[in-house]
């Protein structure tokens, strides 16, 4: 009986907290359209649009657009994905947005050094709040926008930020699989 009342208790707090840092989120603009191609099981390559790149505007009026890049989706352990919306690809702008910041930060490219682990996790939050603020992308989940900020602001997280290796396209071999991609998966925001 304890453990369940403590369970309770528990479960309360985290509530309490995703329901704050939701209200205290900010949201911003996202336009732009998400191409993503198949690599290889769990590797992916996100392609911007040339004419209509994905973009997100944060509620303090900077702009993050990326560039192309590896990706594999959320970095969501593989038990995780078993519940709704904890795939890699629930929330594929947020995740395609952090991923180019550690990009950023990772292959040292102009503009890098005006983000730290914490700030890249804040510019989820916000995409991720934009997103749930439209009823057509699933609308309001707290506790997910909150477990996943916890997830990518976490010592974890900031060792693969501080430590992780510069991956950037350019081989000519995945090139050139990309101009013939085996998969190709679209997502376009107005």
């Amino acid at each position: 009986m304890k453990s369940l009342i403590l369970a309770m208790f528990f479960l309360f707090l985290s509530g309490c907290g995703a329901s704050w840092h939701y209200s205290n989120t900010g949201t911003g603009t996202l336009k732009g359209k998400v191409l993503v191609q198949w690599i290889a099981p769990d590797q992916f390559m996100f392609i911007p649009d040339d004419s209509d790149p994905l973009t997100f505007t944060r509620s303090n009026g900077s702009v993050i657009k990326p560039e192309k890049m590896f990706t594999d989706g959320g970095s969501i352990p593989r038990p995780m994905w078993a519940f709704r919306n904890y795939s890699p690809w629930g929330y594929a702008p947020a995740f395609m947005i952090h991923d180019w910041l550690f990009v950023m930060k990772q292959c040292r490219l102009p503009g890098y050094e005006q983000y730290n682990h914490r700030i890249a996790a804040d510019i989820m939050a916000e995409v991720m709040k934009t997103l749930m603020e439209d009823p057509r992308y699933g609308g309001r989940n707290k506790l997910v926008h909150y477990s996943m900020y916890k997830a990518v602001s976490s010592s974890i997280a900031e060792e693969s930020w501080e430590n992780g290796a510069c991956h950037q396209p350019g081989d000519r071999s995945i090139d050139a699989f990309a101009k013939n991609p085996r998969m190709e998966y679209l997502i376009t925001f107005p």
